[in-house]
């Protein structure tokens, strides 16, 4: 198992990737939740979709003038992409080695 902070970690069985999700209600006790995926960009994609929901409802996107707001958006979410899977590539490499 990889530990990518302390919300996610990725695994892997013999069929799936494994993302366990670390969730801390705010009463009671934190617990897991696993989700299975076929493929590394499935759960890439997972990760980045529960973060930019939670990055992105909690912030005002203010919007300049004749800009529009869903370019900087997408550079960004673009961006994050790119970098998850790189991080995720470099992790499944070195867990090979």
């Amino acid at each position: 198992m990889y530990k990518l902070n302390n919300r996610w970690m990725i695994s892997s069985d013999k069929y799936n990737w494994v993302l366990t999700e670390t969730i801390k209600p705010a009463t009671g006790k934190p617990y897991n939740k696993n989700s299975y995926f076929g493929t590394l960009e499935q759960v890439n994609n997972a990760i980045i979709n529960a973060v930019a929901k939670d990055s992105l409802s909690g912030q005002s996107i203010t919007k300049e003038k004749n800009t529009p707001t869903i370019k900087r958006i997408k550079l960004l979410m673009t961006k994050i992409t790119q970098d998850l899977e790189l991080f995720l590539q470099e992790a499944i490499n070195e867990k090979a080695k």
